[in-house]
């Protein structure tokens, strides 16, 4: 197997995991060595028929709280100088043992082969495309393990008989249309997203930018056509897109870990825009697998604007948007996510990238219209204002918007590029932003409803995301005063009573909007949460969510 030439080098993780140190977690730290004579003794053996045997050891190990999930993998790197910054990889695995294996690629870090099975004595060819930040790709194959410790794990040996690449062509000759008209693509998190109708009125600004977008011009709203996943939106007006790749409970790390940066990067074309907000869920400590302290998020920014910038594709940070966080006692208004901000204008200085200051421009109108009427932007709603929602229960979340603060946040941010000077590329997305329309406020209709204070309210799921055969989602419910926490319960479809999933602390639940969960998938589900207090009683349990997982 030797198609082109290749580096090898060896990952390793040969130190445990630091765990939790002042909030934060600290996983294992990969170390990278050069390939020598014991190395590949080890981990390397060529075999009759041009085919390379290639050993590894994984584990996967999970922090205490079950929130940070870490897979390591011992094994050898290949890292290909092709030339290319886009490109097709074509992997033939071999299986030369006598069980099934399951075989796993990553590529620059990112799992693109997830458990391909290989019968014993078959083989099996897998493709998938990577979009590089270099013009090189490094390789890491292994085969998945069970095994939950380092000293579980065993070592398990996958055969390759051959790899290929070619040049991906990002857009077809047959699609005229698409190579003529740009996109403004939207990458950040549930403050943008787009929602389905059933989590009405929660907006993300994302969703309705495009009214400040050609708003003269038909509008067709679909799904992006690669369908990575339900939230991608493609709004297309006769002369230029808008496509919303924004999801919720991800950071500027956990989308490019996901993979969702490259397949962002695989639609978009020179000449595009994309609007990066992120901070949200880079701030939250408490979720290790997407926790960016304030010293690194400026490297993962400029991951953004290389990988932008290689392929001729116009970057456009945004700082986040602010929170509803106001002191209820003088009604003054604390900057939100401040360091991350900060972080924000100085790499757009630096690298003389184009920023708006959505954080700051939010923050200032937040203190102009009080604390109350600050509700109206934020997803605040009483139980019966919308009685077929998501929320029928009422709302009360000072994080995610309803669709009137959605489009006062997106016309800021129109606005705030028409005004941009200094930098030319941006001139010809000027020319498609509008800010003629003005938001009004909605008015509803009350359905009136009895409420149980005791009793969790608003418990909505959000988010449905699956992957890696798990099924990760989003629990938001309205806190319940003098709870001190939440026992959150599942029942699969072959289950006769609700089991417990995990309990939530009322510390925990104050400091976060949206809760994040994880079942494995291919099944049906019921979920419930109750509020218990100080005296060991337990509430009734909220309405019943069923989805399918």
């Amino acid at each position: 197997m030797n198609p082109f030439s290749y580096n090898i080098r060896l990952k390793t993780y040969p130190d445990k995991a630091k765990e939790w140190e002042g909030g934060v977690y600290y996983p294992r730290t990969a170390s990278i060595e050069d390939f020598d004579a014991t190395s590949r003794a080890n981990y390397l053996k060529a075999l009759d028929g041009d085919v390379l045997q290639i050993r590894s050891k994984t584990w996967t190990e999970t922090e205490v709280t079950g929130f940070g999930i870490y897979q390591y993998v011992n094994s050898p790197i290949f890292t290909y100088n092709t030339g290319l910054k886009d490109g097709k990889w074509t992997v033939t695995f071999v299986n030369k043992g006598s069980e099934s294996i399951m075989a796993n690629c990553y590529a620059d870090e990112v799992l693109m082969i997830i458990d391909l099975e290989i019968p014993a004595g078959e083989a099996r060819t897998e493709s998938f495309i990577n979009c590089s930040i270099h013009e090189e790709t490094s390789l890491q194959f292994f085969v998945s393990d069970s095994a939950v410790t380092e000293e579980d794990a065993c070592a398990k040996s996958l055969c390759i008989s051959d790899i290929s690449y070619s040049e991906v062509k990002r857009i077809s000759d047959e699609n005229k249309d698409k190579l003529r008209k740009s996109t403004i693509f939207l990458a950040s998190d549930s403050t943008v997203q787009s929602y389905e109708e059933f989590y009405y009125p929660q907006t993300g600004w994302g969703q309705v930018f495009v009214k400040y977008v050609c708003p003269k011009e038909d509008l067709i709203d679909y799904q992006a056509e690669d369908y990575c996943y339900p939230q991608c939106h493609v709004y297309e007006r006769r002369s230029v897109y808008v496509e919303n790749r924004s999801i919720g409970a991800r950071s500027a790390r956990s989308f490019i870990d996901e993979g969702k940066w490259n397949s962002l990067l695989l639609r978009a074309k020179a000449g595009d825009y994309v609007l990066l907000q992120w901070a949200h869920n880079d701030a939250t400590a408490v979720r290790p697998n997407r926790y960016v302290c304030p010293e690194e998020f400026d490297g993962f920014l400029m991951k953004y604007i290389n990988s932008c910038r290689a392929r001729g594709i116009y970057p456009i940070l945004v700082t986040p948007v602010s929170r509803r966080n106001c002191d209820e006692h003088d009604g003054n208004f604390m900057l939100s996510f401040g360091k991350y901000r900060d972080v924000m204008l100085e790499v757009a200085k630096r690298e003389k990238v184009p920023c708006v200051d959505l954080c700051t421009l939010s923050n200032n109108y937040l203190k102009e219209i009080g604390g109350e009427e600050a509700k109206s932007l934020y997803l605040w709603c009483p139980a019966g204002a919308y009685p077929e929602s998501a929320y029928a229960d009422g709302v009360s979340d000072n994080t995610h918007l309803q669709e009137y603060g959605a489009e006062v946040y997106a016309r800021m941010v129109a606005q705030a590029l028409i005004a941009m000077n200094g930098f030319p590329e941006i001139e010809a997305l000027k020319s498609y932003l509008d800010i003629t329309y003005v938001p009004e406020k909605r008015t509803v209709s009350m359905v009136e409803k009895p409420v149980d204070l005791k009793i969790p309210s608003s418990f909505a799921l959000q988010e449905l995301n699956i992957n890696d055969k798990k099924a990760n989602f989003l629990l938001i419910w309205n806190d319940v005063e003098g709870a001190v926490s939440y026992n959150v319960y599942r029942k699969g479809s072959v289950d006769f009573q609700f089991f417990p999933l995990r309990s939530v602390s009322a510390e925990e639940k104050k400091t976060s909007a949206v809760l994040p969960f994880i079942l494995p998938a291919a099944d049906v589900y019921q979920v419930k949460v109750t509020a218990v207090f100080a005296d060991g009683k337990e509430s009734n349990s909220s309405r019943i969510i069923e989805f399918r997982a």
